[in-house]
């Protein structure tokens, strides 16, 4: 098994060598994703660690053969007697009440395994839209930047002629000297966070630095805020298909199993066996096979037994605690999520009525440019594309909220 592992991270790693679609859209990061990473391989491991284990507890009704050779020989009423002898012992066990109370118990383990493995498996897809969604806004507000720097140096220009004319003073030439310096540095911040976050980007997709991401595509929803928001009682009232919550009720459920299973344990074990070969001595009377069922039951108290039970007691009060705790952070959970969807609805509005005011004014700032009357036409286009970014940032934002308000419900949103 180790072997096959080994094969499957060798080719994983050979496909994350492979160069990124370029331009990258938010459905190639998803579909890119869906490759383990570091986290998610070492919890694979854990869980074929833990059917490993639940496989043990199986094996041990498998079918045990042993092989018994013996020459000897046996003194008689004065004579030697060959006592020699050739056996094959079988032995199963059909029925064992500690066995199954232990494989129960894995078998257990082997779930939580699982379900933790989709939780990081769903951790991961929303790191990695966050992931992709910052690369993004990275991009729009170096843009900005760039658009800002861009008017600092004309304001600047302007101002160093009217110094040469001397229309200007020395000081008006080096404020605007000081604010192009600012707009460079917000420049050169803007370009660092650009590598920052596809860096980060390469890094939830488990591919090397040198194959970060490119260009990348803008995702667009506007269509999303056409949706009416659900009432939060349609969201209150799933709040018990939590994922989290089923996975606390799971354990709980098998730890009392564990308690029921513990306290009728007569620790009974039925198992059947056989002897089949050949003897010397007497071997008319003891023939050439035997079959035999068994019946094993202990006698006694088992202290053992009683303080496992009061461990398992103390277990399902700690996890009784554990579930009465997040099912009142949920609704806590739930009910922020919800009030912060409906408040960036309301500032996705705001926003889009923003962009049309900038919008305008762009245009109006353009046809003066254009007819050679003074205009402020670099600062319109900057707020123009940093609008652009706000609502881009509050839309993101909103995607992610959703996305982890269904999940608290148990559901996958689809975007």
């Amino acid at each position: 098994m180790r072997f096959f592992i080994f094969l499957a991270l060798f080719f994983s790693s050979a496909i994350w060598a492979q160069s990124l679609p370029n331009p990258l859209s938010l459905a190639d990061v998803l579909e890119l994703s869906k490759q383990r990473n570091f986290s998610e391989q070492q919890q694979q491991l854990n869980v074929d660690t833990q059917k490993i284990a639940l496989d043990d507890w199986k094996s041990q009704y498998d079918i045990q053969a042993t092989l018994d050779l013996e020459l000897a020989s046996r003194n008689s009423y004065q004579a030697n007697t060959d006592n020699s002898h050739a056996f094959i012992y079988l032995k199963k066990t059909l029925y064992d009440q500690t066995l199954e109370i232990g494989k129960d118990a894995q078998l257990s383990n082997v779930n939580d395994a699982l379900l933790y493995f989709e939780q990081l498996q769903y951790d991961k897809t929303i790191d990695v839209m966050r992931g992709f969604f910052d690369v993004v806004l990275a991009d729009m507000n170096y843009q900005t930047s760039l658009e800002i720097l861009a008017v600092a140096a004309v304001k600047e220009e302007q101002v160093k002629d009217d110094y040469d004319i001397q229309n200007a003073s020395e000081v008006d030439l080096l404020e605007k000297q000081t604010t192009t310096q600012l707009s460079q540095i917000q420049r050169i911040k803007a370009e660092s966070k650009q590598i920052q976050t596809r860096s980060e980007l390469a890094q939830l997709l488990n591919i090397s630095y040198e194959n970060r991401p490119d260009d990348v595509i803008r995702p667009a929803y506007k269509t999303l805020f056409t949706k009416k928001l659900l009432e939060f009682e349609h969201y209150q009232q799933r709040l018990t298909n939590n994922p989290k919550l089923k996975q606390l009720n799971q354990a709980l459920l098998a730890t009392n199993n564990q308690i029921a299973q513990e306290k009728n344990n007569l620790g009974m074990v039925i198992s059947s066996n056989a002897r089949l070969g050949e003897q010397a001595y007497q071997r008319n009377k003891n023939g050439k096979w035997r079959i035999g069922l068994n019946l094993s039951i202990p006698f006694g108290d088992d202290a053992e037994q009683d303080n496992k039970i009061s461990q398992l007691q103390i277990q399902a009060k700690q996890k009784r605690i554990s579930i009465q705790q997040y099912k009142q952070s949920l609704l806590g959970i739930a009910l922020e999520y919800h009030l912060k969807l409906r408040s960036l609805r309301q500032i996705h509005k705001a926003v889009v009525i923003e962009l049309d005011y900038r919008d305008l004014y762009l245009e109006r700032a353009r046809a003066n440019y254009e007819m050679e009357i003074k205009s402020d036409i670099g600062d319109a286009m900057a707020n123009y594309t940093n609008s652009e970014r706000k609502l881009a940032e509050n839309d993101f934002n909103y995607v992610i909220t959703l996305k982890k308000l269904h999940h608290l419900i148990g559901e996958d949103y689809e975007i």
